[in-house]
């Protein structure tokens, strides 16, 4: 059954690609559109800001609609918004047009992870999660690098129309796919029901500050690399991010159904990631790489353990639970891009933005901890 996630998988990849590749095209951005690298950053954090909040609240499509539906009705969303953002003459069409494509997105996510944990038996529960979150790492690793290569040659422009494209190849997929596990229909008091154990507000307060530090500040990458006299190596540093996050990604499920506990899991992942940031702010241009490649493994590895974790406590509202971790994920990622969008507003140097991440990630690994002694 592994084998049928193809379609979710690609529609991750596409999402992936959307997300991250705009870390590297931010500079060609600002300049045609005549606007500054922290007002582009803008985009990234209303995309993931509207993912944050349109993933809970669009979960009623699930129960009104065919799993089928709902997941082309977010891949259609993306796909339109991304066309707006080809096509976008202004930074305020730019920003209208990131929205659309993060409600496609907030749509279209968590109803992919949790098809894929309702197609598959129990014991492949991590792997199928997993495969779905390698689709978004695969599109960070292989995507980006790609659509760099094509904006270098063709424009920026070009990019977001691969991502288009991938979007489309998602929907084909879907739509020949003759059906998916249903999604139970859930009244508002009932995904909320999902947010009243302390064990699911601990968890859900671990992906958030884990989002705040490690995607807000993979937003600033290019400017953090510059700052360090490493701008020739940014695409270098993008690439070993992603990489990093699709050896993650492939291998957290094996790891938590097998090896580790989810709880244990997130412990060593979230002290991975404070040596990745101390590597990217202050060592030599090899540790930087490297601590790319380990800040990719550790962030993208660290949503796996945290769904499980939701969906193994309280299965009955696994649906509810893994929207909820999908758009607290991301609403820490738009929080972490509008604080460094503020921080370069303010000129402070982009080389202090990896101290933000260690403070925002001691704050998670505290919060963790607290929750594994209780």
């Amino acid at each position: 059954m592994i084998r049928s996630l193809w379609p979710l998988t690609l529609g991750a990849f596409a999402l992936g690609l959307d997300a991250y590749v705009l870390a590297g095209l931010l500079p060609a951005m600002a300049r045609d559109l005549s606007t500054s690298q922290a007002m582009i950053g803008l985009g990234v954090a209303l995309f993931t800001a509207a993912y944050a909040v349109s993933a809970p609240a669009l979960a009623f499509v699930a129960g009104r609609y065919t799993t089928r539906t709902a997941l082309l009705g977010g891949l259609g969303l993306f796909a339109a918004g991304n066309v707006a953002t080809m096509l976008a003459p202004s930074l305020m069409v730019l920003l209208a047009a990131r929205l659309l494509a993060g409600i496609g997105a907030g749509l279209y996510s968590p109803l992919a992870a949790s098809s894929a944990a309702g197609m598959v038996d129990a014991s492949q529960r991590g792997q199928a999660l997993a495969l779905v979150l390698a689709g978004l790492s695969v599109g960070t690793a292989l995507g980006v690098p790609l659509g760099l290569l094509i904006e270098s040659h063709f424009g920026w422009r070009w990019t977001i129309g691969l991502i288009v494209l991938a979007g489309l190849a998602a929907a084909v997929g879907v739509a020949a796919r003759g059906s998916f596990p249903s999604a139970p229909a859930l009244a508002w008091r009932d995904r909320l029901a999902a947010l009243q154990t302390p064990f699911s507000l601990a968890t859900l307060g671990v992906t958030l500050w884990t989002g705040i530090a490690s995607l807000g500040l993979y937003t600033y990458l290019a400017e953090i690399a510059a700052a360090r006299g490493l701008e020739a190596s940014t695409h270098a540093l993008i690439w070993l991010w992603g990489l990093g996050g699709m050896v993650g990604a492939l291998l957290i499920g094996r790891v938590i159904d097998r090896y580790l506990p989810p709880p244990r899991a997130t412990l060593g992942l979230l002290a991975f990631l404070v040596i990745s940031f101390v590597l990217v702010g202050w060592a030599s241009p090899a540790g930087a790489g490297a601590g790319c490649f380990l800040w990719g493994l550790a962030g993208w590895a660290s949503v796996a353990p945290q769904q499980h974790a939701l969906v193994s406590h309280d299965p009955a509202h696994a649906t509810a639970s893994i929207a909820w971790n999908s758009s607290i994920n991301y609403l820490g990622g738009a929080i972490g891009a509008a604080i460094g969008s503020l921080a370069l507003s303010a000129k402070l140097s982009a080389a202090w933005l990896p101290m933000g991440a260690l403070a925002a990630v001691g704050v998670a690994l505290t919060m963790h901890l607290v929750k594994i002694r209780r």
